[in-house]
Parts: structure tokens; sequence; C-alpha cells
């Protein structure tokens, strides 16, 4: 059975049966049967008006009532190694192309409030613009106008910009002269510079890429003293990122080594069968992937003190797979996913959205789009995988922390920890058992020894059927995003929690963000 989570607690009582419904807390459904008295439930019956079909199908159906719910132990370690989650590190990416104006109108407004509240609300502190449209020669490159129109938004949103300057057949002095313009006027609001877009494919050596993109980098020093740079950005080949920080990182205008990731795969691969590719957005077997590229760039850079960034991320390229990338499915995957690189402590990612982005040789509409303007253009349309934002940068502060799991191991289930710098902790657990296999989990959590007493508090992210295949009706802390970018969600106290050690239910295709703040 599946209730709305919304819907208010109610509790039936007949004789020695009861049946809860807790939703809006996100807890399981119970359905407890032991004897019951015809008469005087069929007089509950009909002074409630609860319906006979409705009780069977509880009694008989529901999968809540019939599931076996997994036991799972995590266990918090005393602290974490390395440093407080950075400050930019959840960004997102956008084709250049955006910061021109359509029908005498900018996407990136300083004065469209909709925008500004949703980058806001969803703790959104870098922005990369460049991605495919920086290198076509069809999208003409941005100029001064365009590019205080664009670094205005940036400051009313509160973010630092990557700005990427055309590399593929560019002009070394016109991107020196823009630069030149940038640094007198925003270097406020600025990150980095970037120069092309996945140079690996059309300069198929490290040294064909170097000679190209140090005439650029070389103009904008000259211009721009100094300047900082991201780089290479490149899909394939990520070797190029460790030569490109071998030869100028000392330096010390190379700030962050860069690579590009579509973990799913292509796109239109993954529409050929919907729910296969939904399978693999949920299951741990993704972490082995993260796990390969981490070892062959992130952690031989870490190693080497450079500054990793994964400046371009996404589920599936060439704009995504619909019923995959734009349904909640990718959700729970996102989030997952950045909390896993959170915990390896590298220096952020940037999702790539947009209303249009680089896909099938051209430009067009994002399946994995975070928000879109409504159709009327006022405010936006959220998609699913912007509630995976949302719900990082609620469960995200302070400092990564070792997490220890003990659960099946094909059960698809991950938690993630941190602690702040007044000494609060906040986990994120994340069940991503669905549909025929959808099993809650009953979680018992274990903070470090000598924690002490303190307050626990929950926010769940839901959708109202527990549908992966869904694109609408998630929640986060009972409530949705609105157009307007305002979300109202609440944390709800937890009766009973005031140690470190706690049990939560986890319902299937859901996570729950805790948060404990000990006593003063």
């Amino acid at each position: 059975m599946r209730l709305n989570p919304t819907a208010s607690r109610r509790v039936w009582h007949c004789e020695e049966d009861t049946l809860l419904v807790n939703a809006a807390d996100g807890l399981a459904i119970v359905a407890k049967r032991a004897r019951m008295n015809y008469r005087s439930c069929s007089t509950w019956m009909g002074e409630s008006l609860f319906p006979l079909w409705f009780l069977a199908l509880i009694l008989l159906i529901s999968p809540f009532a019939t599931a076996q719910t997994q036991p799972v132990t995590v266990t918090v370690a005393t602290d974490g190694s390395g440093t407080d989650l950075p400050p930019l590190f959840l960004g997102l990416s956008y084709e250049i192309s955006m910061l021109l104006p359509r029908e005498g109108r900018y996407y990136f407004d300083p004065h469209d409030q909709a925008l500004i509240n949703t980058f806001q609300t969803l703790g959104i502190k870098n922005l990369r613009v460049g991605a495919n449209a920086v290198d076509d020669p069809r999208i003409p490159i941005p100029q001064e106008k365009d590019i205080d129109v664009f670094f205005n938004f940036s400051r009313a949103a509160g973010v630092k910009v990557i700005y990427s300057f055309r590399l593929k057949n560019g002009d070394p002095a016109d991107s020196a002269r823009l630069a030149s313009y940038i640094a007198a006027h925003d270097t406020d609001a600025l990150d980095c510079f970037s120069i092309g877009n996945e140079p690996s494919f059309y300069l198929p050596t490290f040294e064909a890429f170097f000679a190209q993109w140090k005439l650029h980098y070389d103009a904008i020093l000259k211009a721009a003293p100094n300047a900082k740079f991201d780089g290479p950005s490149v899909a394939t080949k990520n070797d190029y990122a460790l030569d490109l920080a071998n030869a100028l990182f000392a330096g010390g205008h190379l700030v962050m080594a860069s690579d590009h990731y579509y973990f799913l795969g292509s796109g239109r691969a993954g529409e050929k069968d919907p729910p296969a590719t939904r399978s693999r957005f949920l299951s741990n077997s993704i972490h082995g992937d993260y796990e390969k590229d981490y070892a062959h760039l992130g952690a031989v850079l870490t190693a080497q003190g450079v500054p990793y960034r994964i400046d371009e991320l996404n589920s599936c390229y060439n704009g995504g797979a619909k019923d995959s990338s734009d349904t909640y499915a990718s959700t729970l995957w996102t989030l997952d996913c950045t909390h896993w690189w959170a915990a390896h402590h590298i220096l952020g990612v940037n999702y790539h959205t947009g209303e249009s982005v680089g896909r099938d040789g051209g430009f067009g509409a994002a399946n994995y789009a975070a928000f879109v303007h409504q159709a009327d253009g006022h405010g936006f349309s959220m998609r699913p995988q912007a509630y995976a934002y949302l719900a990082f940068s609620q469960g995200a502060h302070g400092r990564p922390l070792e997490v220890k799991i003990q659960a099946a191991p094909t059960f698809d289930f991950n938690a993630y920890a941190y602690r702040d710098r007044n000494g609060s902790v906040y986990l994120t657990l994340i069940n991503k058992s669905y549909g025929d296999k959808a099993q809650p989990a009953s979680v018992s959590l274990q903070l470090p020894p000598g924690t002490g007493s303190g307050a626990w508090q929950r926010m769940d992210l839901i959708q109202k059927d527990q549908d992966v295949a869904a694109k609408t009706d998630v929640m986060l802390g009972g409530a949705a995003i609105d157009p307007q970018g305002i979300w109202l969600g609440q944390w709800k106290g937890i009766e009973g929690g005031n140690s470190g050690n706690l049990t939560v239910q986890v319902v299937p295709a859901s996570a729950t963000i805790l948060h404990f703040s000990r006593a003063k």
C-alpha cells in the first residue's frame, strides 16, 4: 500500500487490531492483524466510512505489510580526515550560449527573483559556463554587455563563476580582451577562467592540446596577470589533467584540475529500456565506476596537493535519457553521487543543466535539467533532480566523516555523515530499493563514543508513491519547491532520541536526513 505522505496522522482501532498510518513522517506503514470481532469491526467500518476494499488491500497485498525489513548498522567514525566541505562544492554547469539574449531577454537576469531564489534554495555555490557551446562556431561569443548582465546575476545569486573561452579555432587575443574586461569589473564574482571544452575530442594528444591551450593561457595572463585557471575540462583521456597539473600547477595560476563524467553512459542508449536504465541509476554497483575513476585521477591529484573538480557531470550524456534522467530515480542517484564525491574530499562538482544543452550534434532540451521555465514564463518547474541538490545542501555541513555500513550486500543502501564546527552531526541515509524488491530499512546508528546527550531531528526525501519512474510529486521535509524557488520544508524532532545511538526506519525509494545537536 502507498499513501499520500502529506496525509495527516490517523490511527484506527478495532479491538486488538491497529492500523497505523504515519506517512507524514516518512515512516513505514504498519498493518497488524490479530483477533477481530466481526460485529465490532463492522460497526467501526460503518462509523468511520473506511472502505472494505481498502482494508482488504492493506491486509492482503500491502508490500509494507509483507516486505522483510532490512537491518542496517551505521557507525560514524570519531573524526574525518581532511578539511571541511569546500564552500563552493555544489555547482551547476551551463552552455555559454545561455548568456546570450533571446527575444531581447536574458536567462541569467539579475532581476529574475525566481531564478535567484532557486539557486539559493538549492544551495548552488558555483556556476560554470562553457560546455559544447563554447567551442561551437555556430554560437556567438558573449560580449561585454552579455558579461555584465551575467555577472550581475551571479552576484545576486551568491555564486562564483568558472568562465570559459573558446579554444577550438579561438583567438587568443580575443580571449585576453574579454578576460581583461572581466578581471577589471568582476573579480568579486569570479572563481577562475577555463579554456575550451572536452578538447581531447579534437586535439588527440596532450602535446597538441597544450600547444593550443597555452597560447590562450599566456595571452590571458599578459592581459590579466592575477588570472586563475581551471583545466583541462576533458571527458576522455583524463591523463591530460595529470599532465596539465604537472606542467603548470607549481606556477600558481592553475588552481584546479578538472574533467567530465556521465557515469550512466549514452542518453539515447538509456532510452531503449528505461526500467533497466533506472535500475542502473539505483544500483550500488555504480560505486565501482566512481572508485575506478577516482583512483586514476582524483587520488593521484590529491596526493600531489592539486585541487580536483568535476566541472561537468550528470547521468547520461547527450542531454540525458528520457524516462530515467528526468525521473525520481535521478534524484536518489544524484544525492548518492554528490555525497560520494564529497566524502572523497574533492573540490566540487558542477551538474550540467539548462533550457538547452549540447546533444546529438546540436542543441536541445535536457532530460536531466534540474529546473526549466514554466510554459507561461513565470517561474520554474522543478524537476526531480533539483531535490537532490536541496537534500544535499540540508545534510552536508562541515567535515565529511568516515562511515561504516553493515547491511546485506544486495541491499542498495548508503549512508554519509558530516560534523560541523559546533559539534553537530548530520547523516544522510539513502534506501534505493524499490518496486518488487522494495524493503524498508531499520537503521541502528552509532555516533562516536563520548558524543554525549543531545537532540535528533529528521527530514525525509520522498516521492508520494515511492515511484522511481515518477516525474512529479517529490518533496523534502514535507514540502515541494514552488515555481518562485521557495521551499518551506521543516525538520521534525525525534521523540526519545537524546543520545548518540538511535534506530530509525527508512522506507524504500527515499532518503532520510538526520541532525544531531549536542546539549549545551
